[in-house]
């Protein structure tokens, strides 16, 4: 019977292994690692913070939030195309609710269920929040703010 112990150095010697003939292997561990610390970073900056009291948005804010984004999902991709899905659309917080974001209409964007799914409580960069202002000056009516505050 092999020990726990051994078990774990061989599959140790494979993986040190795998760095030694395949270098890409370790780029791809480094750039995964890398990747998941900096997408954290504005969490922790941000912390936790007092959510409020109200979780869900209102039937006529969610109304408000999806007109404001023509009934079309707010994702936008590293090349500003903006997600086509127009179905299932959910009002979702920009700045999540766990961490302290408020449910209220400025802080609401219209999101598809996979790209909600994709952001879950991820607090967005000052230079995101910057482009989705931006970007939302394209298709928000006319008079209508576009900026999201941090909190």
């Amino acid at each position: 019977m092999t020990e726990p112990a051994e078990l774990v150095s061989g599959a140790l010697d494979g993986v040190l292994h795998q760095f030694v003939v395949e270098p890409w292997f370790g780029a791809l561990v480094v750039l995964l690692v890398a990747t998941a610390v900096v997408r954290r970073i504005p969490g922790l900056v941000h912390g936790r913070r007092r959510r409020d009291p109200q979780r869900c948005f209102l039937r006529a804010d969610k109304r408000l939030v999806l007109q404001r984004a023509g009934h079309r999902c707010e994702h936008h991709s590293v090349f500003g195309r903006r997600c086509t899905a127009t179905d299932d659309l959910q009002a979702d917080h920009v700045h999540p609710h766990s961490r302290g974001g408020a449910t209220s209409v400025d802080n609401g964007q219209a999101l598809c269920p996979r790209h909600n799914t994709r952001k879950a409580a991820r607090v967005p960069w000052d230079w995101e929040l910057r482009r989705l202002a931006q970007q939302r000056a394209g298709y928000f009516p006319p008079g209508t703010s576009t900026v999201v505050v941090h909190h």
